[in-house]
């Protein structure tokens, strides 16, 4: 493709601060699940319970421009990147609500949560894979759909797409990004989900404040949409 795409969000939870203030040490396993809970539901669903709310100590509208907003745009990214699209203005807004179309169907169960010797945390979560990606790429080749949009637009050539202006090949690849798009949400009505995963997320307790490990979120997240059918049983 003409254009040079932007960097995908790779490791984006490695740069997420995700923390937990506790008052002299004394956050109970319900507070741990709470959190946990809180998390998923703020990140995937765009909801935000009171008792995550008071634990963190922000509103529902900082949580939702913090998490909801941030990870939608993330997963937008990265999901753009995959199906090998040029982020333009428009194929970026309209990749954000697909990615919150899926989100909204995210199963997920925080089963329990045991405090350590150390004084952190271990909270184990069930996550169901949604599968929409895997059945995508089992059923469309997305360089047979850039062919396709390309011969429509009656471009045969390379010659033919370094001729192009910005403005025509950008209107080629919203075209191949649509394409894209509604072959995805083609698929919805037949939306399922792999084999319950069960991960445990750990909170680390230091100068009062728990914190994420950060690869324990990359590995819950990398589970919410199989992109390669690794977790199909």
């Amino acid at each position: 493709m003409k254009l040079g795409k932007r960097l995908a969000a790779a490791g984006l939870a490695a740069v997420m601060t995700l923390t937990l203030a506790a008052c002299g040490g004394d956050v109970t396993p319900d507070e741990a699940k709470a959190y946990i809970q809180g998390m998923l539901d703020s990140y995937y669903l765009g909801q935000y319970n009171e008792d995550y709310l008071e634990l963190m100590d922000i509103t529902a509208e900082e949580a939702e421009e913090q998490n909801y907003v941030w990870n939608t745009e993330a997963e937008a990214d990265i999901m753009m990147d995959a199906f090998a699209m040029y982020p333009t203005e428009t194929t970026t807004a309209k990749m954000v609500d697909l990615v919150k179309e899926i989100y909204s169907h995210s199963r997920y169960e925080v089963q329990s949560a045991s405090k350590l010797e150390d004084g952190s945390y271990a909270v184990t979560v069930s996550i169901e894979p949604i599968d929409i990606l895997v059945q995508f790429f089992d059923n469309y080749d997305i360089n047979t759909i850039w062919a396709d949009t390309c011969s429509s637009y009656g471009v045969t050539t390379q010659e033919q797409i370094d001729a192009m202006s910005d403005e025509e090949y950008e209107a080629l690849e919203n075209a191949y990004a649509d394409a894209v798009i509604a072959g995805v949400q083609g698929l919805m009505p037949d939306l399922g989900y792999e084999p319950a995963q069960s991960l445990v997320i750990q909170l680390q307790l230091e100068d009062n404040i728990y914190t994420m490990v950060g690869t324990d979120w990359q590995h819950l997240d990398g589970m919410i949409i199989d992109y390669s059918g690794q977790y199909a049983g």
